[in-house]
């Protein structure tokens, strides 16, 4: 029955209804788990963040891919009261404004790096001297163009793009990296094949690979970056939805920190981790997507993520989500 009610309420107000005199802050129960679980670290898995994500799941349940789709396409004022009211989607939109909030109030100090996931396959990356973006999709994601420097985009699936901010980056001068994004003819940012980039201190070098063997194939760019001495000598490298196969890797530097997705091939991910390089720390993502319908279709819950992290091949395997931030510094995430 409980589930029954939690269908009906994604993309309904679920605790207020308009006109019925809300009061002067609505705060959906999602979103008070939300921030409670901002206060555990996706380093520890303690009592306290498994409830928080427990309750996260059966909401995430309730919202189906047809709702969240309906999201991404309505206008600006059922946007907003829509996030406002669901439990899951008010959510997805809290992540967003506490990374740009974050994003305002300027860059980190010299040696330290700021790692956000936004959502899904979605990452910033702020060193003190560069703020780029991976994989951003999200609705609102255009509102990120003024603070980054950089974006890339591993493939064309709709779930690791935003059409919108890439074509403000690109308006704004600034680099979109992609193998697919062509806004104008031999786009300098456009590769589908090994090629190195330098953005100040960044230092990027990209590889192709396979995304799978079906009709959905398409080619994924792996991006390894050197985030640079400023940035305490991280090497982060983001796969999107890379099929894991060794002999594509051209892995050239040790990697600090890998962010590999959820394999549907179970355990494919060791196929790369510890076998062609082995990083320090793994952030395993693509997690509650939810523009996916199931599990059948790469919906991936919180429980299936923490025991496949349980199983890669790198002890600190963790698994973070929706605005919670990670900060390497000294060489270690904190």
């Amino acid at each position: 029955m409980l589930s029954a009610c939690l269908v009906m309420a994604c993309g309904k107000p679920s605790s207020e209804t308009p006109g019925t005199n809300p009061t002067t802050e609505t705060k959906t129960d999602g979103l008070k788990q939300l921030e409670l679980l901002w206060k555990t670290s996706p380093l520890i898995q303690s009592t306290e963040r498994t409830n928080c994500q427990e309750k996260l799941q059966a909401y995430a349940d309730a919202c189906s891919s047809t709702a969240f789709k309906n999201l991404l396409s309505s206008d600006q004022n059922k946007y907003t009261l829509t996030v406002k009211y669901d439990n899951i989607l008010s959510c997805y939109d809290a992540a967003f404004e506490r990374v740009l909030s974050a994003l305002k109030e300027g860059k980190p100090s010299k040696g330290e790096v700021n790692i956000w996931l936004l959502y899904n396959m979605g990452y910033i990356i702020q060193t003190p001297s560069k703020t780029f973006g991976l994989d951003i999709y999200h609705y609102r994601a255009e509102e990120l163009a003024p603070y980054l420097d950089f974006i890339g985009s591993t493939h064309a699936h709709q779930d690791h793009k935003s059409e919108p901010l890439m074509a403000a980056m690109y308006q704004a001068g600034k680099p979109v990296l992609s193998n697919y994004f062509e806004p104008e003819k031999n786009y300098v940012y456009t590769a589908s094949v090994t090629k190195d980039y330098e953005f100040g201190a960044c230092k990027i070098h990209t590889f192709i690979t396979k995304h799978n063997n079906s009709t959905t194939n398409v080619p994924v760019t792996v991006f390894q970056i050197d985030c640079g001495e400023d940035a305490g000598g991280l090497v982060l490298m983001h796969s999107g939805d890379s099929n894991f196969i060794a002999s594509e890797y051209d892995v050239t530097e040790k990697i600090n920190v890998y962010i590999p997705r959820y394999a549907p091939n179970a355990l494919a991910e060791n196929q790369v981790i510890g076998q062609v390089f082995q990083p320090d720390y793994v952030l395993l993502s693509h997690i509650l997507e939810l523009s996916h319908k199931d599990i059948y279709d790469s919906r991936w819950s919180f429980e299936l993520a923490l025991d496949r992290a349980s199983k890669i091949d790198c002890e600190k395997t963790y698994v973070p989500f929706w605005g919670e931030k990670l900060v390497w510094k000294n060489g270690k995430l904190n």
